[in-house]
């Protein structure tokens, strides 16, 4: 009889990612529902999403990096779709992790405001609020807006809401959707 594993954990995965990749002296940082944790109401995840500063057009160092670390993936698909997308799907520890290059200017930004906080007792590399903010509503899914909505509510005034508007204005114009419904999002909480 085989013992039964124990549940893939993705906070214990995280911290082990980014102790691999903090001793390989490589600049990353932590987003998705790990670093919500810290500044929202936590949730559940089976993923680790991580960028990684590289160059976005030497996905070449991307997957020998990844390797480097013990990640598990297909060397074809993760080259081709790191060129097409800047991004792509590995296994760490067991758990799938997404791992994205930066390929908008906005990464930098982002980079010059990471935070970094103890999670399961190692320093870790995540976005800090309002930048996580700004990659959810980049990814504009229904998930990521109930995510806005819980960093808005748990940040309260502390939150930089004009700095989010001003970044999302500057990616995507003030007529896109993303605008109003941030928006809407920042009407709805301080009207509560």
């Amino acid at each position: 009889m085989s013992e039964a594993r124990p549940p893939i954990n993705a906070a214990i995965v995280a911290g082990q990612l980014a102790e691999k990749l903090q001793a390989r002296g490589q600049d990353y940082a932590l987003g998705g529902a790990i670093a919500l944790g810290f500044w929202g109401a936590p949730r559940g995840t089976v993923d680790v999403d991580v960028t990684l500063y590289l160059p976005a057009d030497q996905s070449s160092e991307c997957v020998w990096l990844l390797q480097e670390i013990g990640c598990k993936f297909s060397q074809t698909e993760s080259i081709a779709s790191l060129n097409e997308n800047g991004f792509c799907r590995v296994t760490f520890a067991g758990l799938s992790v997404d791992v994205f290059l930066p390929i908008v200017p906005f990464y930098e930004i982002a980079r010059a405001r990471r935070k970094s906080v103890e999670l399961g007792g190692r320093p870790i590399m995540i976005w800090d609020a309002e930048s996580l903010t700004v990659f959810k509503m980049m990814f504009f899914r229904r998930k990521d807006l109930a995510d806005v909505e819980q960093i808005l509510r748990t940040q309260g005034k502390q939150f930089d809401s004009p700095w989010v508007r001003e970044q999302l204005a500057g990616i995507y114009g003030i007529r896109d959707p993303r605008l109003s419904a941030w928006d809407d999002l920042v009407r709805d909480v301080r009207a509560e």
